[in-house]
């Protein structure tokens, strides 16, 4: 979760007094009612400041300055999701001495509920109805400060997984490449001439003249193992020439 109220923003709620206008019998039939919330209000009662608003609208349905004194409790029990819901019925209300306050302080209750675009809509419909607004504005000015970093932030966070997918997708290319070495390397060390039969008519050389064949030196070796005096050796002829005898 992002966090909230780093920027500064003018998060203290404004009253409307409660005063007698066209609607003076409503306000009259609602009034100590409201006189009895504000009371309680100004002394950090804020659960009770609320009973008593309500008894007020019981009262006086139809007034907006008790609905929006009731956001206020709302607001400052924390309760913001109440808040926004008086706030917004006191607006449908209709009554320009509270309009611009009832939007400043609706925009405060949706920024405590983290609904930033919806806050801002809020103070720049406040700063419409009341240009002088100077909370308004400032609040306004810090709520786009914050959307304009949420969204550097998302950016940045997008940013930042394209470039781990894309050097996941390197890494697994190079994977599968050294598979496919490995495989050929493999396949290759099969083919190995060394390991191949002799083809036909590659079979054992021919002796050089003067030398045994191999089954000519077995047959040799085994005579001699048998008995050495049987072997039949040549006898080496005489060198020279016997002379001739004259007749």
């Amino acid at each position: 979760m992002k966090a909230r109220h780093r920027l500064g923003l003018c998060l203290c709620i404004a009253f409307v007094p409660l005063v007698a206008g066209a609607s003076s019998l409503e306000a009259q039939a609602g009034r100590a009612q409201v006189r009895d919330g504000n009371r309680l209000f100004e002394e950090g009662r804020f659960q009770e400041a609320h009973e008593k608003y309500l008894e007020g609208m019981v009262a006086a349905p139809e007034s907006g300055v008790v609905r929006f004194n009731d956001g206020n409790a709302l607001y400052r029990g924390e309760d913001y999701q109440r808040a926004i819901d008086a706030y917004q019925r006191a607006i449908e209300t209709g009554d320009p001495g509270l309009e611009s306050a009832a939007w400043y302080n609706l925009g405060n209750a949706l920024y405590r509920q983290q609904q930033l675009q919806e806050s801002l809509e809020a103070f720049k419909q406040s700063l419409r109805l009341d240009p002088a607004n100077t909370d308004a504005k400032h609040n306004l000015e810090r709520v786009l400060q914050e959307l304009q970093q949420e969204q550097d932030q998302d950016q940045q966070q997008e940013d930042q997984q394209q470039d781990q997918d894309q050097q996941q997708d390197q890494d697994q290319q190079q994977q599968d490449d050294q598979e496919q070495q490995d495989e050929q390397d493999q396949q290759q060390d099969q083919q190995d001439p060394q390991d191949e039969e002799p083809e036909e008519g590659q079979g054992t050389p021919e002796p050089e003249p003067g030398q045994l064949t191999p089954d000519e030196a077995e047959r040799l070796l085994d005579a001699i193992d048998e008995n050495p005096e049987d072997v039949n050796r040549r006898r080496a002829p005489a060198a020279g020439r016997q002379p001739r005898r004259p007749w």
